[in-house]
């Protein structure tokens, strides 16, 4: 993390419309991209070989319009087939006979049709896929195509493109990484959409052009995916050259083609396949490292088609054409419905949050059988409070659902111009009426980190005292400190060689931590752990680019290497630290101790605790310093320079080497902390990419950390620039299999973002079952966005002069705050008739959530065993009877209760983190 972070592009909130450049590395890392895999894969599993080829093609009811388009296109191949209809798939004895069987663009299977299929791969079956395969399908049968194809269509593309041969370069020559492969097809391209693979046996073999490795083709041992419609027109190069491949791949030769051109009404019949030759597997390549010479040189050039993500946002998403009157396809007018209809829960429910602020709370309305029927009644316990906004923000939401309720129909009159212009302009409308008034009120971390920039631009402690103010007044509960950074601590310090040239004269830390105290806010020195010297930094203090910064300049040999013996990165311009150097790990501790021991922070922050970005795909790797040599030749008898991922098991061993370094230390932190100061909180800045892109890219299994219970609170970087895109990059990161006894609290980055976007986002990330939200950064917060967060969490709008308890503080006392916010929503939309619940229901669940509001009460003030095993009892039972009470309500308002349960959600989190910070410590 770092203050010059930039996105690629703004997005344009003012024409509602967000534009961005597609291919970004950030993009296929945010939807969980399998960058590269540990082998090449044509060599791990070779490719069967059958006696002859018989390809089978599936026809349905979704195909079926462009049936004659498929079979031409098969003829116009030279490929002999048989066509299967998918309906009379009932058993493997139905593909009898056939042994590779093509999907094109298949989009709707049955659970049954999914069990044939699974059945008939295991007893050696083959598949092809094309398009968006089961995106219409239920989720479990999803998931099971995922499993066979090793790989599932995440979104399209926004523009016709080619897919081109996945490259592996080792030294100066790149080739295909796999064999069966056909070349570009030159001034060809297609409309196609973004794979991502399932799992460690799936190898992307083509990437879309100029995307920086956005998979275009994935292929396993049984299956190979092809991310386009199979078919469409203007493809015919592309459609035969990589469907004879796929066939090839398993088999050779082609058969014959049909002697005339299928016709719609009578499909061709298979001709008799001709006997085929197995594929000759690629044989391994020579290993390119031969021995290291380390270097600061930045002279050799960045790794082809790698791009460091650590400086990007995710992009936006949908890039809405108002005048364009194209057909809006089916993956494209689910992501527009899905894009408003979230704008519009986050709206109503930033509404609901700011109108029910005061409410009284209880679950008691006049007359609860009309809220069924939505009927008026007078009364109720805060119908005489005015709500904070009135007719604009409902003719916004009046305007939204109605766009929604005609959507589908316009598609279907081919009104495509005037369904996109509705959409845009609803969404606009929203966008201009989004609530920004009203106090929000629940327990939340409202963190913010202070930047280096910041800090060194206040120059003295008075002028710190100003920026922690507006903080104050932003009701700013949480400030990362930015402490160590580039090798320099912020403070004058006894362990570091030098203290930061921009901050010599004073101590900013000194002063960070009285300035936070007085305004009950909480500090947390956020400290860049692995990385160390910085170009951009040796700029700004009149430093040549390649110095290394004092910490290397003293200590050489404790420098991370690559794999050309390099010690600064070619792509961030950064120095690390070896993390297999007991030496370096020792010094890190050491300023850790300092930190907590002289200042009593109430925090640490590791930010930077990974490797750099790497692609072992392209040649590009880290972690060849001595002493990771010398531990992993003592372990396993190799020295890692001379292996590959070529060496499959011996190379994973030394992925799990390294990751077991970034491990081995955060442990130790946390028993460092644990032992001498045990209420200082350990938190830790982290990417949010699948656990596998992690491990492989920059080996960091933070995972391990927060189930380890070593870590108190995990703040993935969840830079996004829409909120859609924030949804789903946050949404994986917050179950529970992921955190065990952890808190979360995800983050917005400021910069580039509208304001507007920025509000929503935050407000996405109070409707997520997290622990609050994270901003970066101070040196970002523009006069709108200080005026917004002081009208709805600042200290002069708290109804009471105590302050909310932080989560991470004061866990069950922060689960009993955010309980009562949640009833005082619904008893200001009961007084108001806007929540559809039967009457017997209602009294049902008014009984059950009296009684966890006093168990959660109880519990805050007493903590004991005995009073968190009640909570979590009674919290189980209203969680299942909150589920079955609101499926009217769920009907018309489905974001909003998915949203109440994620903050029901978020009650079981604060208890798992109490338990064990507030019980099993005692």
């Amino acid at each position: 993390m770092q203050q010059t972070k930039k996105p690629d592009r703004i997005p344009e909130a003012s024409s509602g419309v967000q534009k961005t450049r597609f291919f970004t590395f950030w993009q296929r890392i945010l939807v969980g991209t399998l960058a590269s895999t540990l082998l090449n894969l044509s060599i791990l599993f070779p490719s069967p070989s059958f006696a002859e080829v018989v390809l089978g093609v599936v026809r349905s009811s979704e195909n079926s319009p462009d049936w004659v388009k498929i079979t031409t296109r098969l003829w116009e191949s030279g490929i002999a087939y048989k066509p299967i209809n998918l309906e009379q798939i009932k058993s493997p004895a139905d593909l009898a006979g056939v042994n590779v069987l093509f999907l094109p663009n298949i989009e709707t299977w049955t659970p049954a049709q999914i069990r044939v299929l699974e059945t008939w791969v295991s007893q050696g079956g083959r598949l092809i896929a094309s398009g968006p395969v089961g995106r219409s399908s239920p989720a479990l049968v999803r998931q099971s195509l995922r499993s066979l194809l090793g790989a599932y269509w995440a979104f399209p593309l926004t523009q016709r493109v080619a897919p081109q041969p996945r490259t592996r370069c080792r030294d100066l020559a790149c080739t295909a990484s796999s064999n069966w492969v056909p070349p570009e097809q030159k001034n060809a391209s297609v409309q196609g959409g973004v794979l991502i693979p399932a799992d460690a046996n799936s190898q992307t073999v083509a990437t879309w052009k100029d995307s920086s490795g956005s998979s275009a083709a994935i292929a396993t041992d049984r299956a190979t995916y092809l991310g386009w419609r199979w078919g469409s027109d203007g493809a015919a190069a592309i459609d035969k050259a990589w469907l004879q491949a796929s066939i090839a791949r398993w088999g050779g030769t082609i058969a014959q083609r049909p002697t005339a051109p299928p016709t719609a009404t009578a499909p061709p019949l298979a001709t008799p396949p001709s006997r085929v030759t197995r594929n000759t597997p690629i044989s391994p390549r020579t290993n390119p490292l031969s021995r290291l010479s380390p270097s600061g040189s930045l002279g050799d050039p960045v790794p082809p088609n790698f791009t460091d993500p650590s400086d990007q946002s995710a992009p936006a998403g949908l890039d809405v054409q108002v005048n364009s009157n194209k057909p809006i396809v089916s993956i494209e007018a689910y992501l527009m419905r899905q894009e408003l209809a979230n704008l519009l829960g986050r709206f109503e429910s930033a509404l609901t949050a700011a109108n029910s602020a005061n409410t009284a709370v209880n679950l008691t309305a006049p007359n609860p059988a009309q809220l069924v029927a939505g009927s008026n009644s007078a009364g109720g316990p805060s119908a005489s409070r005015p709500s904070v906004s009135q007719g604009p923000p409902l003719r916004a939401i009046a305007s939204a659902r109605q766009v929604l309720q005609t959507f589908d129909q316009l598609l279907q009159e081919q009104k495509y111009a005037q369904a996109r212009q509705q959409w845009v302009q609803a969404r606009q409308l929203l966008w201009q009426n989004y609530p920004q008034e009203g106090q929000r009120v629940g327990a939340e971390i409202r963190a913010v980190w202070l930047d280096r920039g910041t800090i060194v631009a206040a120059r003295s402690p008075q002028g710190l005292a100003a920026v922690f103010d507006r903080l104050a007044a932003a009701g700013i509960n949480t400030v990362f400190f930015e402490t160590l950074n580039a090798g320099y601590p912020i403070y004058p310090s006894q362990v570091a060689p030098q203290q930061n040239p921009l901050t010599v004269g004073w101590d900013p830390l000194e002063s960070g931590v009285k300035l936070a105290r007085e305004r009950g806010m909480e500090l947390h020195a956020w400290v860049w752990t692995f990385a160390t010297g910085n170009k951009r930094h040796n700029a700004l203090i009149g430093k040549p680019n390649s110095d290394p910064g004092p910490v290397l300049s003293a200590h050489p040999t404790w420098a991370n290497i690559d794999n050309k013996g390099r010690i600064q990165n070619p792509n961030d311009g950064k120095f690390y630290l070896d993390p297999a150097n007991p030496e370096a790990r020792s010094y890190l501790l050491q300023i850790i101790n300092e930190i907590t021991t002289r200042y009593q922070v109430d925090g640490v922050q590791l930010d930077y605790i990974r490797y750099p970005f790497q692609d072992d795909n392209a040649g590009f790797t880290y972690g060849y310093g001595a002493a990771a040599r010398q531990q992993f030749k003592q372990l396993t008898g190799a020295d890692p320079v001379n292996i590959s991922p070529s060496d499959g098991s011996l190379w994973r061993q030394w992925v799990e080497f390294k990751t077991n370094q970034i491990n081995s230390f955060v442990a130790e932190v946390s028993q460092l902390l644990r032992q001498n100061h045990p209420r200082t909180i350990l938190s830790v800045a982290v990417f949010p990419h699948p656990p596998s892109q992690r491990i492989y890219k920059i080996q960091q299994n933070w995972e391990v950390w927060a189930r380890q219970g070593i870590v108190d609170l995990i703040v993935p970087m969840t830079y996004a620039l829409d909120t859609n895109r924030l949804e789903r990059i946050t949404e994986p990161l917050v179950k529970e299999e992921m955190l065990g006894s952890a808190l979360i609290s995800p983050s917005v980055k400021l910069l580039s973002l509208p304001e507007v976007v920025a509000i929503d986002q935050i407000q996405a990330l109070r409707d997520l079952p997290t622990g609050g939200y994270a901003i970066f950064a101070v040196e970002s917060i523009s006069s709108g966005m200080q005026g917004f967060f002081n009208r709805t969490q600042g200290r002069g709008v708290r109804s009471t002069t105590a302050a909310e308890p932080i989560p991470y503080r004061q866990p069950f006392a922060a689960a009993a705050s955010r309980y009562t916010a949640l009833k005082q929503e619904w008893s200001f939309l009961l007084a108001n008739n806007q929540l559809r619940v039967s009457e017997s229901e209602l009294k049902v669940l008014q009984s059950r959530s009296d009684e966890l509001g006093l168990a959660l009460s109880r519990l805050a003030a007493n903590p004991n065993r005995e009073s968190l095993t009640t909570a979590k009892r009674l919290l189980a039972s209203f969680q299942s009877q909150f589920q079955s009470s609101m499926r009217l309500h769920s009907a018309d308002n489905s974001y909003q209760v998915q949203t109440w349960q994620n903050r029901l959600e978020s009650l079981d989190m604060l208890l798992r983190y109490g338990e064990r910070v507030e019980l099993n410590r005692r």
